[in-house]
């Protein structure tokens, strides 16, 4: 299966192929040998550990889906949003001239309430600046630019119940 993974404005095309034991990873000239556990289920919000062999070296990852081919991944203490991509899609955006690439929509990774909207339409952001305090599961997460952007649009209110996955802010 051939892939598009975008992270931190980069986008790298990766290869997966499933072998008898895992799977073989491409990315770019680069080959890897992947063997992909998780040692117990998901948690509320999606949240997922993963216990990877890659190489022969093991990592642990946690993964949590934020919208359709859209995840946050923390491993080896660093926090990355990572989008999966069909190549197919990938060329018909830049064919349309981009019109997607410049606005990034930013998703609620697990059900909650919005304790506080932090920035406003117009608000520059740079990447990891709190955008709002998501309360869920008697917690209080922040909600954090993905990237440096400007806020284009607010979708939410304080106090407003979202679910995962559901649109908060919108930032070009």
């Amino acid at each position: 299966m051939k892939l598009i993974a975008r992270c931190n404005g980069r986008e790298v095309a990766v290869e997966v192929e499933k072998r008898l034991h895992g799977y073989q990873l491409k990315i770019g000239d680069a080959a890897y040998d992947v063997d992909v556990a998780v040692p117990r289920p998901a948690e509320p919000g999606g949240l997922t550990i993963k216990s990877l062999l890659i190489d022969g070296r093991h990592h642990e990852a946690a993964v949590r889906p934020l919208a359709e081919g859209r995840y946050r991944v923390s491993a080896g203490g660093s926090t990355e949003m990572v989008e999966l991509l069909d190549p197919l899609a990938v060329l018909a955006e830049q064919a349309a001239g981009g019109a997607k690439a410049g606005k990034r929509l930013i998703t609620a990774y697990m059900p909650g309430v919005v304790k506080r909207v932090l920035v406003a339409a117009g608000d520059a952001v740079r990447r990891g600046q709190g955008l709002a305090v998501l309360e869920a599961m008697k917690m209080e997460n922040e909600i954090e630019a993905e990237a440096d952007g400007t806020v284009a649009k607010v979708l939410v209110k304080d106090g407003q119940a979202v679910e995962g996955g559901d649109p908060l802010f919108e930032i070009e």
